[in-house]
């Protein structure tokens, strides 16, 4: 029998599971379980697992305290689909805790309800779903995940709105990379001292239920480039140097007509990555399709067959198993040219348009650059982490809207 985590339900009687809530959780969240503080931090490398703690500790809450309203709000609001939402709905699952939950896949809300009665709430939104957020009252918490991606003026905004009257203090909980040392998060909450607000600073070191493959990327970053290393294995600040794209800015919208190609990336344990690539008028739009792990074939094939995509598919040309089980499947999928460098400065020498959702595609951009040696010097080889996304769009681009591109 799988174990699940002790949590007593107000009731005292009442209990979910067996074992001990230590067990679920790494010890070095276990004393943010009580945090108060307003302004509560999460910040580190990659693989930490704060992520996952925050919404054990949202539905923990949630279990053991009555009058809660929490607002998970991400930058783009569709992301929050498979990124927060699923993450809580795991943690539920893990718990063995659906019967408490009533969960809405259609408005992104979660509500406990016990013996009968709705009680807290966990809502899904985003910054720039305006009109959704207009409606929301009576908030008590927030929790910003990725906050590296909102302004300064959108947290001041969300830091104006929480102020309903609750039986316990309101918070505000942010999580995020330290990705640049010129963040307006380093200045509002490490430069100066800030009253009643609380910093926790974790590593993948961390966190002992991470995947060993995955601890053997993140420590790997030291070999390959010392400025991943200082901020996705050893959580500190850094400014990345040697960005590969400048190239491309954010549109709202995507046009309806132009040569449309896909770009794909094919992952498991790592994202497997789709791209939509637009050309229309000159330039190129990009749009992020699929970004998820654990993808078998089949629920690729699925998802690629619901998003009604047609059209050309450059994959990954190391995966031709792969490639052939899509085409088997009625997929136009063919496998892409590889050649990284020649690949790259095409995709630099055309202007990039990335559709505003798409949060993956844009985090990507942001931060993938040039490999740098121990003496600073830049070299003619991206960094490999966290590029799924880079490479997809690489493929369709150069393979499917080259001029002289031959078919395969």
């Amino acid at each position: 029998m799988t174990k699940t985590a002790l949590i007593k339900v107000r009731q005292p009687d009442a209990k979910i599971g067996f074992g001990k809530i230590d067990k679920w959780i790494n010890t070095a969240y276990i004393p943010c379980l009580s945090a108060r503080e307003r302004y509560e931090i999460f910040y580190g490398g990659a693989g930490s697992g704060k992520s996952h703690f925050i919404a054990q500790k949202i539905i923990y809450r949630t279990l053991r305290e009555r009058g809660h309203r929490y607002l998970v709000v991400r930058k783009v609001a569709r992301t929050n689909r498979h990124s927060t939402y699923d993450l809580f709905r795991s943690v539920i699952s893990g718990w063995k805790l659906n019967p408490l939950f009533k969960i809405d896949k259609t408005e992104l809300d979660i509500t406990l309800c016990v013996n009968g009665k709705t009680d807290n709430q966990i809502l899904f939104t985003g910054l720039d779903d305006v009109e959704k957020l207009k409606s929301i009252a009576g908030i008590t918490d927030i929790w910003v995940e990725e906050a590296s991606e909102i302004s300064p003026e959108d947290f001041m905004q969300l830091d104006l709105r929480l102020r309903t009257k609750s039986n316990y203090p309101n918070q505000i909980i942010l999580s995020f990379n330290p990705v640049s040392a010129y963040s307006w998060l380093k200045k509002r909450f490490f430069d100066a001292t800030v009253e009643n607000a609380s910093i926790l600073k974790t590593t993948y070191k961390d966190n002992r239920f991470i995947d060993d493959a995955y601890a053997q990327v993140v420590e790997g970053l030291k070999e390959q480039d010392p400025t991943y290393y200082q901020i996705y294995a050893l959580g500190e600040w850094g400014s990345p140097k040697g960005l590969i794209y400048t190239n491309w800015r954010l549109t709202n919208e995507m046009p309806k007509a132009g040569t449309v190609t896909y770009g794909l990336d094919f992952g498991f344990n790592n994202p497997t990555a789709l791209v939509e690539i637009r050309e229309y008028d000159g330039e190129i739009y990009l749009r992020e399709l699929i970004y998820q792990t654990h993808l078998t074939n089949a629920e690729l094939i699925d998802k690629i067959k619901q998003l009604n995509v047609s059209g050309r598919i450059y994959c990954d040309s190391a995966e031709p198993n792969r490639i052939q089980e899509l085409r088997t499947a009625g997929l136009t999928a063919m496998p892409a040219k590889k050649d990284v460098l020649k690949g790259i400065d095409f995709a630099k020498s055309r202007k990039l348009r990335v559709y505003s959702e798409s949060s993956n595609l844009i985090k990507e951009l942001q931060s993938y650059k040039w490999r740098e040696d121990k003496d600073g010097r830049v070299l003619d080889e991206p960094v490999k982490f966290q590029d799924h996304l880079m490479d997809a769009m690489r493929y369709g681009l150069y393979t499917g809207t080259k001029s002289e591109y031959t078919a395969w």
